[in-house]
């Protein structure tokens, strides 16, 4: 049985000074209060044969030298933001633990989490880091910024198949439904999803399903969507609807904001091998097709899979930052999409 790992870490933000000691994922620093962190100090507590060693990217100055075991890291007092991090576990049972960690980052909020020495925050974008959560896991664990609460197991991805050239497509009967979701807020108002630079999750994810829904639709299938529409319904609306219209399946197409990694990832209700087929399949089709890669498939209990009466996925389709212009290749990435789609039914 492996030992418990608990992570403490502090810092010093902008305004306040010193912050007290954390640990195991709680918020050292603030957010949205435009503090930003000027330094942080990081350190374990366990039995096991562990250290941890990380870097801060600092404005003006770039990525400091490796900092360890409870040293500070930053510019503590001089005014100057931190703007990325990264963290590594070291010591002879490294390899028997992940180390996640998610920042707060100005203009952009809560960023995905990134592990094992993989850089987070804006490096080079000058925007500054104000909030950090840490957390060491055994391996086979997977976590998001907005499911710190609840871990969740990783579910390795089926072997791309071979990729047959496009052929005449015999028609399938059936109901689907693919929602894009960002667009109409719960309030009325315009949820553009994530944003890098001049791009939104909602103006690629659109024309991407409508192209989906239209193969599907010429080979045979019922397609419901609110791309048709134009993002004109939010989540809630769209599950609504899947089950009003008796659906047979529900994919919900996204993009996140990942500095790293890039590639596919696909969501799952916990425990439903009928989803995990539909998802493995619709992966293996982009991912070979869109030449991606995959960040597997997840298991979670979100309302898009729970609330859903029929087989459900959510797709994100990649990084809105790492992938972006196979994103904006709406036709080949709404093919590689339906015959996903098609494969999984």
């Amino acid at each position: 049985m492996a030992e418990k790992v608990c992570v403490l870490y502090a810092g010093h933000a902008q305004d306040i000074g010193d912050l007290a000691i954390v640990k195991d994922g709680q918020l050292c620093g603030t957010e949205g209060k435009e503090k930003r962190l000027e330094s942080v100090r990081i350190f374990l507590e366990t039995a096991a044969k562990l250290g941890v060693e990380y870097e801060t990217h600092v404005q003006d100055i770039g990525w400091l030298p490796t900092r360890s075991n409870g040293e500070e890291s930053g510019s503590k007092g001089e005014g100057k933001r931190i703007e990325a991090i990264r963290i590594r576990l070291t010591g002879e049972d490294a390899e028997r633990y992940d180390v996640f960690y998610g920042v707060h980052v100005q203009n952009i909020g809560n960023m995905q989490f990134a592990k094992n020495g993989e850089s987070t925050g804006t490096e080079g974008k000058g925007l500054r880091m104000e909030g950090l959560r840490i957390i060491v896991v055994e391996k086979g664990v997977e976590l998001r910024i907005d499911t710190l609460d609840k871990f969740v197991k990783y579910v390795k991805p089926a072997e791309p198949a071979p990729v047959p050239a496009p052929a005449a497509h015999p028609r399938k009967s059936g109901h689907g439904y693919l929602a894009v979701c960002h667009g109409i807020s719960s309030d009325g108002g315009w949820d553009s999803g994530c944003v890098d630079g001049p791009y939104t999750e909602a103006g690629l994810m659109l024309p991407i399903v409508k192209v989906a829904a239209s193969y599907l639709r010429q080979w045979g299938l019922t397609i419901t969507t609110d791309a048709d529409y134009n993002n004109n319904k939010n989540m809630l609306a769209t599950v609504a609807e899947a089950n009003a219209v008796g659906a047979d399946f529900y994919v919900s197409v996204h993009c996140d904001y990942n500095a790293a990694p890039s590639g596919t990832l696909l969501i799952i209700y916990p425990g439903s091998a009928e989803g995990e087929r539909f998802a493995n399949a619709i992966n293996a089709s982009v991912t070979a097709r869109m030449g991606m890669g995959t960040r597997g498939v997840m298991q979670r209990d979100d309302y898009e899979v729970s609330g859903t009466n029929m087989k459900a996925c959510i797709f994100e389709t990649g990084s809105i930052r790492n992938d972006i212009n196979k994103l904006l290749d709406a036709d080949k990435y709404g093919f590689a999409l339906a015959q996903g789609i098609f494969d999984g039914i």
